[in-house]
């Protein structure tokens, strides 16, 4: 069966989905990238997790799936990207393999563990947000051009999407991918996991489950200030320090991104997904299992990531107010970078 693989653009990434699952069952399967000219972060991480998804449910082996492709330029950046080997196909780099630059961070499968040991070679024992606290400054260097408060920004965003993975997926795997587009002043970072899912997370507190009923709901929830599994209403946060979990880190994300100009936020997790702009939220029906974030910010006028910050912050604290089952605070790290 031959499968055409669309331009990697977010839209078309989200409806290749759908389409993969519908597809009739086959003995070989055949995906055809030749005409595609375009690869975004989020798009190549979404859909190499579509297609892994895809063939390991159908149980296929390496051999019962083949690429055609035009060796060309675009073909090229993909294979140096790692975006292939991340699919399941024997062209190109393995994820992680390639050397970053100053204007992308090619697909990269990260494990918390992994970065536990690596800290522990330099004489390092962190808590699980420092650690990653480090990783997204290592991650953010990449994209900045040099740019200090940029940095802080992505840094920050980076952070607060990968620290939920742990806390909230059940698993300690994270994929990444990153582009800054020096002709469009836009930066893209997307973070995916194959773990439970938002829906699931936010059910294991029983207080969540009278009004978060379905999987679209867990995620429009989600996206609120201090909605999170970890609230408890006698005694606070689950877990304690510097780093507990206030909620906030989805609410900052998608705050800060539609208040810059031409920012976006996708929020995927299993059936649902919403993308969120400036002055809209659409949601779309999708066939994916675990959580994917893209993060797209438009760098013009960054100024002050600070006052930024702040100001996503001072907005959800006064929505909080509202919401019943909330932390009305952001934590520490939600309030800023703790290490710089």
């Amino acid at each position: 069966m031959k499968i055409i693989v669309p331009n990697l653009y977010t839209k078309h990434a989200l409806s290749f989905s759908n389409e993969l699952y519908a597809c009739e069952e086959d003995d070989t399967y055949y995906f055809d990238a030749s005409s595609v000219s375009n690869y975004e972060p989020f798009a190549m991480l979404f859909t190499a997790a579509v297609i892994r998804q895809f063939c390991e449910k159908r149980v296929l082996m390496p051999w019962d799936i083949q690429l055609r492709y035009v060796d060309n330029k675009d073909y090229a950046y993909a294979c140096h990207m790692g975006y292939f080997k991340a699919a399941g196909f024997e062209e190109g780099k393995k994820p992680g393999e390639a050397w970053g630059s100053n204007t992308y961070i090619p697909i990269t499968k990260l494990n918390l563990n992994d970065l536990h040991k690596e800290s522990a070679k330099y004489g390092g024992f962190y808590d699980d947000g420092e650690v990653i606290e480090l990783k997204s400054a290592e991650l953010a260097r990449v994209l900045a051009q040099d740019n200090k408060e940029m940095r802080k920004l992505l840094q920050f965003l980076i952070r607060e999407a990968i620290r939920n993975v742990p806390e909230h997926a059940g698993t300690n795997d994270i994929w990444i991918c990153g582009q800054y587009w020096h002709n469009r002043n836009l930066a893209e970072i997307a973070i995916l996991d194959e773990g439970i899912g938002v829906y699931e997370s936010l059910n294991k507190n029983a207080i969540h489950k009278d009004y978060i009923t379905n999987n679209d709901d867990a995620l429009r929830w989600a996206i609120k200030p201090g909605v999170s599994c970890a609230f408890d209403p006698a005694t606070g946060p689950k877990k304690k320090g510097d780093w507990a979990n206030s909620g906030y880190g989805l609410h900052m994300i998608s705050e800060i991104c539609k208040s810059t100009k031409g920012g976006w936020c996708t929020f995927a997790s299993n059936d649902n997904c919403l993308r969120i702009y400036s002055n809209t939220t659409t949601a779309e029906s999708i066939t994916f299992r675990g959580t994917a974030l893209g993060i797209r910010i438009g760098t013009d006028d960054i100024k002050n990531a600070q006052a930024i910050i702040d100001a996503a912050r001072l907005k959800g604290e006064e929505t909080a107010k509202n919401i019943k089952y909330a932390f009305k605070s952001a934590s520490r790290p939600s309030r800023g970078l703790i290490w710089e």
